[in-house]
């Protein structure tokens, strides 16, 4: 564990050590730094690889106290084991460290390393950087959550990263944004399918390691380190703190009850083999407070909103007897009422991967869904515990289905007024994706829904306050993905909904940007 300013100080007063008699371990000459009492990093070997850190930093998951930090190193064949130091600073210059630690990683880890680096200061950004073989890490940004009173949150939201399919421009247009918080990744932030002419394929603009489709834990693993070694994804990761919940190509295609539509055990072996496989791999490079394999969690930004992810593939990949067909399965839906009961902000903002709203016109029985939706049943029992809970506003965010779109929540679609939003429960978004290909949808004769297009590469930037949430799609239209020159991104759409109203409505504002923390250089 890092060793913060504090915890040496109270060593060295215990040990009766003064801070000029701690040894130097020496630095970068051009680091420019004082003597702030923590050891400086210093190397007598041979230098390791120019690409020792390929792989970038990331940081995932923060508390109002921590948050995860995360890197790989490459070293070269043979090695065992390396040692890996970490710097943490308020200012990008590392003029101002408050925590330093040294740590190793191996091949058992794929070479990765991630710390939970502890004892921060709440809505503070951060500044890390690693070193290992004589070589530095890019600069990585990061933030803690707050605490108390909040007036204003602001994060992206994407899903739906398929690397063959087209340039990652969209993440680094969220990269470019300084006054982020954090951005939420909905899933499918790796496809599992394999490179064109290798096998069955879903996008062949972009080649793919491996070439085949990813079955083993070593092709999982290759396949992180090939999305992440992207430089549009890696400068998101590098300048802002993800927070991820899977979906289904983290595994592989639309999971079922002891297998997958793109699984074949005669073929490719034990279905349970490859889920623990791309398991381990996600516990590797995904930064995220994941406990075993329950992604499922909550947390709270100050007294403004309360952010719940879910895991709609947990009853697939890890069923229980009683699940019945409970959409989360009847564990995770017991522990979301929970959750929900506990609910004292005026937001609760519910990620899932899937449409959540029914997409049905009012003319219509049943739900008619674009991608495997939340059956009415299940959508019931969590409007009831909201209801029940006296949650002022429900935002629903999803992803999955390559499109963005925008919807009032309305159970009963006969029962609701489009013009007042009267029946409304909440708004919804989807955020669209980053590059996997989309359809239009058409909402004729559906009241509640306001907006479809797959046309569209984009995300979504939430900006909330206590008096309203605002929505806003950024994006480029689909074929400027196989461009390699980074397209202008425009306000493809924006919605507003004032607390309280249930309703969106649209606007062509953006909302302004904060000031905010310098980008890591």
């Amino acid at each position: 564990m890092p060793m913060t300013r504090r915890e040496l100080l109270e060593r060295c007063a215990a040990l009766g050590v003064t801070l000029t008699l701690l040894p130097t371990l020496g630095c970068n000459p051009d680091d420019g730094l004082g003597d702030d009492g923590f050891p400086l990093y210093s190397w007598d070997g041979a230098l390791g690889p120019a690409t020792t850190f390929d792989h970038g930093v990331a940081s995932g998951d923060p508390l109002s106290d921590a948050v995860l930090l995360w890197t790989r190193v490459s070293p070269d064949a043979g090695a065992t084991e390396v040692e890996v130091f970490l710097e943490v600073s308020l200012t990008p210059d590392f003029a101002e460290r408050v925590a330093v630690g040294t740590f190793t990683t191996s091949a058992d880890a794929d070479w990765t390393l991630t710390v939970d680096q502890l004892d921060l200061s709440p809505a503070t950004t951060y500044y890390y950087r690693f070193s290992a073989l004589g070589r530095t890490s890019p600069i990585g940004r990061t933030r803690t959550l707050p605490t108390g009173p909040l007036d204003r949150a602001r994060f992206a939201v994407c899903a739906c990263s398929n690397y063959a399919a087209g340039y990652f421009h969209a993440y680094r247009h969220m990269a470019n944004r300084p006054d982020l918080d954090f951005f939420i990744h909905l899933g499918d932030y790796i496809y599992e399918h394999a490179s064109a002419g290798e096998g069955f394929s879903y996008g062949v603009f972009r080649p793919l390691d491996p070439p085949n489709e990813i079955l083993t834990l070593a092709d999982y693993r290759r396949r992180y380190g090939w999305y992440r070694k992207d430089p549009d994804l890696q400068e998101l990761h590098r300048q802002n703190p993800i927070l991820h919940c899977w979906d289904d190509h983290e595994f592989a295609d639309n999971p079922r009850l002891g297998g997958s539509a793109n699984h074949n055990e005669e073929d490719e072996g034990p279905w349970v083999d490859r889920v623990a496989a791309a398991l381990q791999a996600y516990h590797e490079w995904i930064p995220s407070r994941l406990e075993g394999n329950r992604i499922y969690r909550d947390l709270a930004l100050g007294d403004l909103a309360r952010i719940v992810f879910t895991d709609r593939q947990r009853r697939f990949l890890w069923p229980e007897p009683d699940d019945g067909d409970a959409y989360l399965g009847a564990a995770q839906t017991t522990w979301l009422k929970e959750r929900i009961a506990t609910v004292t902000e005026p937001w609760l903002v519910l990620c899932t991967a899937t449409s959540f709203a029914s997409r049905k016109p009012a003319s219509e029985p049943g739900d008619t869904f674009d991608g495997t939706p939340w059956d009415a049943a299940s959508r019931r029992e969590v409007l009831d515990a909201v209801a029940e809970a006296d949650v002022e506003n429900l935002l629903v965010l999803m992803g999955d289905i390559h499109k963005a779109q925008a919807l009032d929540v309305a159970h009963d679609p006969a029962g609701y007024d489009p013009a007042t939003g009267a029946g409304s429960e909440g708004v919804e978004f989807a955020c669209g994706s980053i590059g996997s290909p989309g359809l239009p949808m058409s909402n004729e004769g559906v009241p509640h829904f306001f907006w479809s297009d797959g046309t569209v590469r984009t995300y979504l930037l939430v900006d909330l306050t206590r008096e309203r949430l605002q929505g806003e799609l950024w994006g480029f239209r689909d074929p400027l993905k196989m461009e390699e020159a980074l397209p202008e991104e425009t306000l493809v759409k924006a919605y507003t909904s004032a607390a309280g109203s249930h309703h969106l409505v649209e606007t062509s504002t953006a909302t302004a940007a904060r000031e905010a923390p310098a980008l890591a250089p």
